[in-house]
């Protein structure tokens, strides 16, 4: 799945990928996978080793993503240890954006308000998933282009701050294509139907495939 998305989003040399939350680095392998090929001087080398950015929360993933991304020749990996919905969403700048978004958010987690408080009154939802979709519209940028594996809550949940987020992503983004995954893809660690989201910061969604 991870190299079929790397595959669509077709990264290009000097583009910087985001996983904001990355786990052990699936997706930034996959990208790299397709970054590869292209690196022909050494200046596409040092490129090539600055495409990437990760944060991860949990201690063990984090260090078995440093590990990973060092066996793919990133010597010094973007790689952080921390919590993405900790900060406030409107504080992000310019600098804070990424060409590409490739992620599969954690779903299912019930966050508290010191979570949501980072997050516009619209917005917050106490669903994981939600809050980071929301993080990756704040985060992309402007013609930057996003691959994101959400579960069905998030497409037909209906309570305001689900519908509020769906409202942003399809009237500032465009929402081109959903995936609709088989539900035993990521079995057996979860049922729960999953789909892939393709979107670009490029205006307002006219139709989706």
């Amino acid at each position: 799945v991870t190299d079929f998305m790397a595959k669509i989003i077709a990264p290009k040399i000097g583009e910087q990928v985001a996983d904001f939350a990355c786990g052990t680095g699936g997706f930034l392998t996959s990208w790299l996978k397709q970054l590869e090929p292209q690196v022909k001087t050494t200046a596409d080398r040092e490129a090539f080793g600055k495409s990437i950015y990760g944060i991860e929360k949990k201690q063990f993933p984090y260090m078995l993503c440093i590990t990973n991304m060092l066996l793919h020749d990133i010597d010094v990996p973007q790689i952080y240890h921390d919590n993405s919905l900790l900060k406030d969403v409107l504080d992000y700048t310019e600098d804070d954006r990424f060409d590409v978004v490739l992620m599969n958010p954690p779903y299912g987690g019930n966050e508290k308000n010191d979570v949501k408080n980072h997050f516009p009154d619209d917005l917050a939802s106490s669903e994981t998933a939600d809050l980071f979709m929301s993080v990756i519209m704040y985060r992309l940028k402007r013609d930057g282009r996003a691959a994101v594996i959400l579960p069905d809550g998030f497409l037909f949940g209906t309570d305001n701050a689900k519908v509020n987020i769906k409202k942003k992503l399809l009237n500032e983004f465009n929402l081109h294509t959903v995936v609709r995954m088989p539900s035993s893809v990521f079995a057996p660690y979860t049922s729960i139907t999953t789909n892939i989201l393709f979107f670009e910061n490029k205006g307002k969604t006219q139709e989706t495939w």
